[in-house]
């Protein structure tokens, strides 16, 4: 296609092949180049002059499925475009380390998050368990505070078992929720509404957190399953 030779020659001018090493293994069952974050921004960053990028490109690596995120991370500035962005680049997603930094690139959600909250709403209830992590992650990043939480745990109690990525998610959202809005989720662990595993996995990640203190964190373990 139109950028697929031009995408190539960049990607291939900064593998890393330490780096490539090291990141195969914290996604498995994922080829991958070995091209480091920054430089992939900057890629995309180098193509969002081009309006007509994502119709014009294939997707065939992961490293070009991450440039495709960041030019949408760049080029959505209005919710409705990112809705249509999301049409086409969620099919995609198809591990954690791509799902996760495409939502730091939408800065848009800092400032329009309420107009983006229904999109999240019908992410959470896809049967794609990337798109339903990218909902849950969205809302750790750009969400807590801003939302009932209790209303939002009762969501998420309906997503455990399903997967260990949505279930690594939820506990991810979990012990930010604990710091963000702690009498609600303090709520949530001591009542033990989430299953065994989720509720131990929250709890382990709360004790990682260097803002809970060693007292809190001898606290919060008695609630483990």
């Amino acid at each position: 296609m139109k950028y697929d030779k031009l995408l190539e020659q960049k990607i291939t001018e900064n593998i890393d092949k330490k780096y490539k090493e090291f990141y195969s293994q914290i996604v498995p069952k994922t080829e991958v180049k070995g091209v480091r974050v920054p430089i992939l921004r900057k890629i995309a960053k180098d193509f969002s002059r081009y309006d007509d990028f994502l119709e014009n490109v294939s997707l065939n690596s992961y490293e070009a499925i991450n440039v495709a995120c960041y030019y949408i991370g760049l080029k959505s500035k209005e919710i409705k475009t990112l809705n249509a962005n999301l049409e086409f680049i969620l099919p995609h997603i198809n591990n954690w380390a791509v799902c996760d930094t495409f939502v730091s690139s939408l800065k848009i959600l800092k400032t329009k998050r309420d107009d983006f909250y229904d999109t999240l709403n019908k992410c959470l209830i896809s049967r794609n368990e990337f798109t339903v992590r990218f909902a849950i992650v969205c809302i750790l990043t750009y969400y807590l505070g801003h939302i009932n939480t209790t209303e939002l745990f009762d969501k998420l109690i309906l997503l455990q078992n399903k997967s260990y990525y949505i279930d690594m998610a939820i506990a991810w959202l979990i012990s930010v929720a604990y710091i963000k809005c702690k009498e609600p989720t303090l709520n949530l662990l001591q009542n033990k509404r989430l299953c065994a595993k989720v509720q131990n996995l929250s709890i382990s990640k709360i004790c990682d957190s260097f803002r809970v203190g060693t007292e809190e964190k001898m606290l919060v373990k008695k609630l483990k399953y």
